[in-house]
């Protein structure tokens, strides 16, 4: 069944009409012209969201990112007042794992917020969502500083404030808050290599000599594609989810090439994976990862992060994130930031940030719903 998104309802605002999103095959068509204006709108919401330009993105960097998988299925539409974009939705649809769970985004433009367009692109948003089949929807939002009452996250650390707008309107509509994130932030410098440095060898004398540090950038060699896998499906059961716990991902070679890789490498990514091998095994046993779109910032993310539990105890976490913060500097050193987010109950990888030195920068609330 399609969605007649064009004709007049009485819970809609004025003007409001949906079309579908439609992924062009090059930027250069006319198909494109869409495409585009979700580009300016996203970087709008992004500048408002951050308050900085760490975020914006070219659309010939966001394309591909948009190309369909066997592992994933995108849906949404675009949200127009009297022809003007004002807002988007979109739908992530798990095709291996999770397959009764849909993750949702939706962005209003700041002039279009409070009259209407966000309910109605959420309502447009929960209908794709049930046409899918799916019965739990999925979302995260930022949430900035608020007086007043708090939501305390079910995990028993961390909480949001509760007047705050996107919490409200997530509340109002029957989500449950089920984690709480904290985005922070390092400020990369010659002054910061030295202590990088002195975490890094203090690391490494307790994790002892039966551990070593490699990396890599895309595409991951082959000696080392198995192990990556492992650990990528590991992220799946190890990393803390709160109440929104997910099914044991299925990751091999085949999976890290298509969906990891081939995107990072179509948009022109710098990706610097660190792994600790554990040498009577062979087997790599924590790992991070580094990422830099090709969008001409001065920013990196870092992605990604695990010791399984049978190897922690060793501080292998602050020698894997140290050595690639290292590394990282030595190839780039033009990057001035780096971004990461971890759940709140994460203290003891929190504990390798603080180290590290970074700060808290945003926190962000994930919320699920159960359909009906």
């Amino acid at each position: 069944m399609s969605l007649d998104t064009t004709a007049p309802d009485s819970t809609q605002p004025d003007g409001f009409t949906a079309e579908p999103l439609d992924i062009p095959s090059s930027l250069g068509d006319a198909s494109a012209d869409a495409f585009h204006e979700m580009t300016a709108l996203r970087n709008t919401v992004a500048r408002e969201t951050y308050r900085n330009d760490d975020f914006v993105l070219p659309a010939e960097v966001l394309l591909p990112g948009y190309e369909a998988s066997e592992y994933e299925r995108r849906d949404g539409r675009l949200i127009r007042e009297h022809g003007r974009l004002v807002g988007r939705v979109l739908c992530n649809l798990p095709l291996t794992e999770d397959i009764n769970v849909a993750k949702m985004m939706l962005e209003i433009h700041p002039e279009a917020r409070r009259r209407g367009f966000g309910a109605a692109a959420y309502e447009l948003g929960e209908r794709l969502v049930r046409e899918a089949g799916r019965t739990e929807i999925r979302t995260w939002a930022v949430h900035r500083e608020v007086d007043g009452p708090r939501i305390p996250s079910p995990t028993g650390v961390g909480d949001i404030p509760a007047l705050d707008p996107a919490a409200q309107m997530l509340l109002g509509r029957g989500f449950e808050l089920g984690q709480v994130e904290r985005m922070s932030v390092l400020e990369l410098g010659e002054g910061r290599d030295a202590g990088l440095r002195g975490l890094r060898d203090g690391a490494a004398e307790i994790a002892g000599d039966d551990y070593r540090y490699v990396s890599w950038a895309y595409p991951t060699p082959e000696e080392h594609i198995d192990g990556y896998a492992q650990l990528k499906a590991r992220m799946s059961t190890d990393a803390p989810q709160g109440d929104l716990a997910e099914d044991e991902q299925s990751w091999d070679a085949k999976r890290v090439r298509e969906e990891l890789e081939s995107t990072a490498i179509a948009r022109g990514d710098q990706v610097l994976v660190g792994a600790i091998q554990h040498l009577p095994s062979g087997e790599l046993v924590a790992f991070t990862e580094l990422q830099r779109m090709a969008d001409g910032t001065k920013r990196a993310d870092q992605e990604d992060t695990l010791v399984l539990s049978e190897h922690r105890g060793h501080r292998l976490g602050l020698l894997v994130k140290a050595e690639n913060l290292l590394a990282w500097r030595s190839l780039h050193p033009d990057v001035e930031r780096v971004y990461t987010y971890n759940a709140e109950e994460n203290r003891p990888m929190l504990n390798v940030n603080e180290a590290l030195g970074f700060r808290p920068f945003i926190s962000e609330g994930a919320w699920r719903k159960v359909l009906d």
